[in-house]
């Protein structure tokens, strides 16, 4: 977008986010932008900073991001404890009240339609966030990666997150009951998990359940 200013007949063009420097005023939503911006582009280091910008001004989206970036060495050392300790503050700002993993597992036995086509948009969006993040960090527990390697906490917290909503979780519980990780095995439950993700929009070609 431009300006003509009818004095000097100059144009004045907007500067692209990802143009601005880094000092300059940017609000949380604008470096998370940039932050996504630059991920896309291969500028990781770029990436990293401006999501660390983002998250510490309570972005939950920039939590999620900077925490996988920690873990995966994104632009950045890595640093797989500082990735679980921006997973769980991640899922502390969704703003639901259930940070722990067995208090959500609980909460959710009791929802068994945790989004309603009533909820308001931002309510499905923290839920989504929520969900992705406890998804993230059953990764975590499931590897080791930050954290003592806990397979039995891992599909716990892939079960929660697959009760809001995310299909992977589904999946990889659906998986932990199938080869009895962390778990004995049960495949009447590893079925209805992998029919829920099928129903979910995972494509579940040549799986039989």
């Amino acid at each position: 977008p431009s300006v003509q200013t009818e004095s000097t007949e100059k144009t004045i063009r907007a500067t692209p986010l990802h143009e601005k420097s880094p000092s300059a005023d940017l609000t949380a939503e604008e470096n998370l932008e940039i932050g996504i911006q630059e991920h896309s582009a291969g500028q990781l280091q770029k990436s990293t900073y401006h999501l660390r910008l983002a998250a510490k001004e309570g972005l939950p989206t920039a939590m999620l991001l900077y925490a996988l970036a920690c873990r995966h060495g994104w632009g950045m050392k890595p640093n797989a404890e500082d990735g679980v300790m921006w997973l769980r503050k991640a899922i502390d700002s969704a703003g639901l009240g259930l940070v722990d993993v067995e208090a959500a597992i609980s909460h959710a036995s009791r929802s068994p339609n945790p989004d309603p086509g009533t909820e308001l948009a931002e309510r499905r969006k923290r839920k989504a966030q929520f969900a992705l993040a406890i998804y993230e960090l059953g990764i975590s527990y499931m590897n080791g990666w930050g954290c003592a390697k806990d397979k039995a906490l891992a599909l716990r917290c892939y079960e929660v997150a697959g009760a809001w909503g995310d299909c992977d979780a589904l999946a990889e519980a659906g998986y932990c009951y199938t080869q009895g990780v962390g778990c004995k095995k049960d495949l009447r439950k590893a079925a209805g998990l992998y029919r829920r993700a099928a129903e979910g929009g995972m494509s579940m070609a040549g799986n039989s359940w």
